[in-house]
């Protein structure tokens, strides 16, 4: 039976801006298990990237609790490497591949002579040739610059990979090679992945469950299959239409309506409901529970189980 690495508990991180309090995390729960892979999916703006730096630890929840391996997550750790969405903005642009590549096991104080080798597995891991060493980011394309920062991530050998809109800066070739990969290091590193995209199809093709999150909260949670072919939220439904399927018969009839509310003044009762043409009086008035759709697959709204 699979254990879980990964449990956020009812984590809240609001930022103040402008005199306005944005709620971009408000009262989170997930849960991710060894070696799975959970797609955190949503509009911009949803706090999905939030949610992501609290569990690297590069942000501290505000109130909640975010347990790793058994220990609450105090701030950044080896074992959780965060990859970030502009290789470009992340790789320092005076140092060198080996250089960038090496650092993370530098300060895991990792012998010099084991450094060398490291970092060659690693590059080869992800698809990059020796040749790469003695370039700066600068010298190399964007699929180049994505890979070296997934190596950067992987030389420390870290048990989760937080991966922040992987593919979204790449161009297709580029971002298929790219996924194709990300599936084969799920497997051969043993690591799992909690990957953040607004890319739906991306989640579909590498993410054996998926996380849908709106204005702050999640929505819905469930295996990847389950969710996509039968959604329980509407705004679920609203994203899978946004998506279509290249098969006719498989569309989802859905009228996309309405912009995301506002994190600093969210409505009342269920916050999607003045987008939702399922809404009724109650989704006005009081916040809706979790309700278990299938074994695994839960969803917050009113009316899931219709």
């Amino acid at each position: 039976m699979q254990t879980n690495l990964l449990e956020v508990k009812n984590v809240y991180y609001h930022y103040t801006a402008r005199k306005a309090t944005v709620r971009a995390v408000d009262g989170v729960s997930l849960t991710l298990r060894q070696g799975d892979a959970l797609g955190l999916v949503g509009e911009s703006g949803s706090g999905k990237s939030t949610l992501g730096k609290m569990i690297a630890g590069l942000l501290l929840p505000q109130r909640g609790q975010i347990i790793f391996a058994g220990r609450q997550v105090a701030g950044v750790q080896r074992a959780v490497q965060y990859v970030f969405q502009n290789s470009t903005a992340a790789l320092n642009p005076r140092m060198r591949v080996e250089a960038l590549v090496e650092e993370g096991l530098e300060l895991e104080k990792i012998p010099h002579s084991e450094r060398k080798k490291k970092v060659l597995a690693v590059l080869k891991a992800v698809g990059l040739p020796p040749t790469v060493l003695d370039r700066y980011p600068g010298q190399l394309s964007g699929g180049q610059r994505q890979r070296v920062a997934l190596a950067r991530a992987l030389a420390v050998e870290p048990e989760l990979l937080v991966l922040d809109e992987p593919v979204s800066s790449l161009d297709v070739t580029a971002g298929a090679r790219l996924l194709a990969l990300l599936g084969q290091m799920r497997k051969t590193h043993r690591v799992a992945f909690l990957l953040i995209s607004h890319d739906l199809a991306v989640v579909r093709q590498v993410c054996t469950h998926v996380a849908v999150m709106y204005a702050g909260k999640i929505v819905e949670v469930g295996p990847v299959a389950a969710v996509f072919s039968q959604p329980g939220h509407y705004y679920t439904r609203l994203l899978l239409a946004a998506h279509p399927s290249p098969d006719p018969a498989k569309r989802m009839p859905v009228e996309i309506v309405g912009e995301a509310c506002d994190p600093s003044k969210p409505p009342s009762g269920c916050r999607f409901h003045p987008r939702c043409l399922r809404a009724e009086a109650i989704c006005r008035r009081r916040p809706p529970a979790w309700q278990k759709l299938r074994e695994g697959h839960t969803a917050a709204c009113h009316f899931a189980a219709k």
